[in-house]
């Protein structure tokens, strides 16, 4: 795990939320699970940080200086949603919903169908094919399921995939909701890829 940077990925309502997930799941003690959430928000802000950075390359030699622009913005944009706190997140829901003329709701799924639109155009913008972006992103996925999976293991002195398998994935997926990760397959499909990668 990462010990040497301040985490900040996780907001409060973030932490509070994984909190009560863990807890009803009832894994480990009051104490291993504080700890696993404080290393999560470690491994979450190593993750985001690679994402960015991989993101903000140079991707070609005829790179357009507007383009670019759109694209820094589009990575800024997608981050402010990614971090947004749970009351901004209530309150714009509501007023997308609210400012609709067919009265369609605008819930989580709607912001997160956002969000990868924003990453799109984002790559678009970099003038530069979109597929391998997007086989990076199942890579990275991989890397911080395995991550996850030893943090729980180290903190929770249980093996995820064989004592708690179960447990494991649906607290898995809870990470991703409540997160609002980029979740490009299913928990148990990304698992099982992660570990063909991270045994």
């Amino acid at each position: 795990m990462t010990h040497f940077m301040k985490p900040h990925f996780l907001s409060e309502e973030q932490k509070s939320a994984l909190e009560v997930s863990v807890g009803q799941l009832a894994i480990g003690d009051e104490k291993s699970r504080r700890i696993f959430i404080i290393a999560l928000d470690y491994e979450l802000t190593e993750y985001d940080k690679q994402h960015r950075r991989e993101r903000q390359e140079p991707m070609a030699d005829d790179s357009d200086d507007t383009l670019e622009k759109i694209s820094a913005a589009a990575d800024a944009l997608s981050g402010m949603l990614q971090q947004l706190p749970e009351n901004s997140f209530s309150k714009l829901s509501q007023q997308l919903s609210a400012a609709d003329d067919f009265a369609r709701q605008y819930n989580g799924r709607y912001l997160n169908a956002l969000q990868d639109e924003i990453e799109r155009v984002s790559a678009a913008c970099q003038t530069k094919a979109a597929a391998p972006h997007g086989r990076g992103v199942g890579k990275r996925e991989q890397h911080l399921v395995g991550m996850i999976i030893n943090t729980y293991r180290e903190c929770f002195e249980k093996e995820p995939l064989e004592d708690d398998r179960e447990l494991f994935l649906t607290l898995l997926g809870d990470v991703f909701g409540i997160c609002r990760l980029e979740l490009k397959d299913t928990p148990e499909a990304l698992v099982d890829a992660s570990q063909k990668v991270n045994p």
